[in-house]
Parts: C-alpha cells; structure tokens; sequence
C-alpha cells in the first residue's frame, strides 16, 4: 500500500528471481531502517519497494500456501497491519508493519469468484473500509481493506492491452492511485482522494533499463516508488509525489 506517513523520499528497489535472494536483500536494508512499502511478483521475479522514514519502526513477512490467517490476527494482536501482499505460484505473502502506520482496524477477505470479490469490496466500504491491498493469484482474488484513513474511494477494471498513453489517462487531479492489480479480468486500479500525495507517472517496459532509468530521474524529482504491477508481459511502475 502507498506509505501513509511519509516524511522523505529515500527509497530503494530490487528485482530478483528466487526467495532466499530477495529475502536477503530485504534483510540488508531492514538493518539500514529501510522498510516493504510495496512487494510484488510476476513472471517469476520478485520485486521489492524498500523506503526510509515511511513512518514504520517494525515488519515481519508471514507466508503459507493458503492465506495465513492464523498468523495475521497474531500480529494484529501486537499491534501490526498489514502494508502488503502477493501470491508467487506456491505462496501467500503479507508483510505486517508496526509503528505510526496511520492504519486503524483491518479486515480481509479472499475470493475464488470476480463478482463476490466486488461484493465484498462494497459491504466492507459500507463497514467505511477502504482498500488498501489487493492481490490475484491461484485463482483467487484478495483484498485487504484498512480503516483509520479519511479518504474517498473508487476503484476500476481495464481490460485488455495497455499503451503508455492509457496509463498516461488513467491518472488525474481527481485521485490518486492506492494500489493495483493483474487479475484475469484484466487491470484493476484503486483511486483515492485526500491522500498525503498530489500527482503521480505511469511508466511501463518490458525490460529493467528503462525502469530504472525512469525511476532514477522521478526520484531526483521528488517522486517515491508506491506500486508495481507486470501486466500482459510488462512491469508497470507508478511513482507519487507528496504534498
């Protein structure tokens, strides 16, 4: 999910191809005070968004081949909430984060069915949850839904290929974007207002070159990494400017 405090724009990012690699990564930089603001996987890479001074002061990873509910209201008892989750082909994968995460109470659910994962998105909005994670794989869609933030929330599904002008669209003043997802319907986005972040990119390759560079001159501008998403044999990368 996009770090809801955000106080720098001190950022790293990481792609590698097996568990134990990535999780040695994140390790380093946990030591470095750097914490998960966004983990994905797709076509057999792991992708990892690590950010200093996002608030967070604790993390733990909890994964299982179904969703590890157990372990979740475990944490949640300590104080932990959920920031992120991804299904690599055998797992699920949730990164709980503890300190000032402006997260209140969570809930989630998962869903084998597209229009009782739409219908759970509406009952929890109307329990005013909004989503803060999504997530497919197995053929199951996940949501993850947070109160504790004030803001106004909708969500939309694109299917079918994407050009950098779509991207280009979907972004405007009216919303930022809080997460995405490829699911088997297509791309589906989550747009919010009153965020803590006032304009955002889009950028799409099928190669890490030009990820990277756009990546390095967002940063130089001002920009943080706050979703990932491979889409139809391309990673999309979307960076936010805060307020």
């Amino acid at each position: 999910m996009i770090p809801v405090r955000q106080n720098g724009n001190q950022q790293v990012m990481a792609a590698r191809l097996n568990w134990d690699d990535i999780m040695n990564y994140i390790q380093k930089y946990w030591d470095q005070d750097y914490y998960i603001t966004d983990f994905v996987y797709g076509n057999g890479v792991y992708c990892v968004v690590m950010t200093k001074k996002c608030g967070y002061n604790g993390q733990v990873i909890r994964a299982g081949k179904t969703f590890p509910r157990e372990k979740i209201e475990e944490k949640w008892n300590e104080g932990y909430r959920i920031t992120s989750v991804l299904y690599d082909g055998t797992d699920w994968v949730v990164v709980m984060s503890d300190g000032d995460t402006g997260i209140g109470a969570q809930t989630w659910f998962t869903r084998g069915n597209w229009e009782n994962f739409k219908s759970e998105i509406q009952k929890a909005w109307n329990e005013d949850y909004l989503l803060t994670n999504v997530s497919y794989g197995d053929v199951t869609y996940c949501g993850i839904m947070s109160k504790g933030m004030n803001w106004s929330q909708s969500w939309k599904l694109v299917g079918g290929s994407l050009t950098q002008r779509d991207l280009d669209n979907i972004y405007s003043d009216s919303g930022i974007i809080v997460c995405l997802m490829n699911c088997a319907q297509g791309f589906f986005y989550v747009k919010s207002s009153y965020t803590p972040y006032r304009h955002q990119v889009f950028y799409k390759s099928s190669s890490w070159d030009p990820i990277n560079n756009k990546m390095h001159e967002y940063w130089d501008k001002g920009y943080i990494i706050t979703s990932f998403c491979f889409y139809k044999g391309e990673w999309i990368l979307l960076m936010s400017k805060p307020r």
